[in-house]
């Protein structure tokens, strides 16, 4: 928690007491697919905002099946009846390094790895973890808590009650990939736009 609490001292901001923080900023997430177990996702989607408002990041969640039009949104598809043979093992992916704008759950793995009382906290770690990813603008993981490369039997079991954190310099990689997603995009499509080359 000391260095949770150092580097948001050196980003300039307040934590109190797990409160959100106040002028967080803001990402928009848009859900694509459709899913049958609508109650458990938007449990996941309440969890993973709270998750995120620890670290002074507020989720503004769009769920009406059709991608985002900002070009900042990071837009996620859930799925099922995924090929045994498309990344084994993996519950999600996301579109990075290079800001990427898509992410891609696997819902059909996520209901199998755990009973459905846990279900809602494993999608949310999941969903954090990807949009983490995007955020930070990098498929990097780290040692320790959700941003970890695998997750262990024990950190499933303490999901629902003690969710996994962030890093220190998780904290910080996507507070400043935050800071530098929206122009970089705007700037990429602008270019898109006029029909510059990008390298």
């Amino acid at each position: 928690m000391m260095k949770l609490a150092t580097a948001m001292t050196i980003l300039g901001v307040n934590l109190w007491a797990g409160q959100p923080i106040q002028d967080a900023p803001g990402v928009t997430v848009c859900l694509m697919g459709a899913w049958k177990d609508t109650l458990s996702v938007y449990h996941a989607l309440s969890f993973a905002s709270r998750m995120y408002s620890q670290i002074g990041v507020t989720i503004d969640w769009h769920s009406n099946g059709n991608p985002c039009s900002a070009p900042e949104a990071v837009n996620i598809e859930l799925t099922d009846r995924t090929p045994a043979t498309l990344l084994p093992g993996a519950l999600a992916y996301a579109l990075v390094p290079y800001k990427g704008i898509h992410i891609r759950v696997f819902l059909d793995r996520v209901q199998d790895a755990v009973n459905a009382e846990t279900r809602p906290y494993l999608l949310a770690h999941v969903l954090v973890h990807e949009i983490g990813h995007v955020l930070q603008g990098d498929s990097r993981h780290s040692e320790t808590g959700v941003m970890k490369a695998h997750w262990t039997t024990e950190d499933y079991n303490h999901m629902a009650f003690r969710p996994l954190t962030f890093t220190a310099e998780d904290l910080v990689l996507i507070h400043k990939g935050i800071k530098e997603r929206t122009p970089w995009i705007l700037a990429k499509k602008a270019r898109a736009e006029t029909g510059s080359a990008e390298i």
